[in-house]
């Protein structure tokens, strides 16, 4: 038996703090692509924080993917 697997789909989850939230709280952001880097989630995590005027503590990347069996 043989197992393929296929990306299906990733999000970003922006950690971010603020006055009302000192420990964080999680934001997911949905149709990430397969390939994102570190650079491109810290440009990302500092647009939001620019938009949101709220500081980024960490990012978590979560990628989905489909295993199918084939025999």
């Amino acid at each position: 038996m043989q197992m393929v697997r296929n990306f299906k789909s990733a999000k970003i989850q922006l950690t971010i703090t603020n006055n009302d939230h000192p420990k964080g709280v999680k934001h997911p952001f949905n149709n990430a692509s397969d390939g994102v880097t570190n650079d491109q989630v810290a440009r990302f995590s500092s647009a939001i924080e620019m938009l949101t005027a709220e500081k980024c503590l960490g990012a978590d990347i979560i990628v989905t993917n489909q295993v199918t069996m084939n025999k």
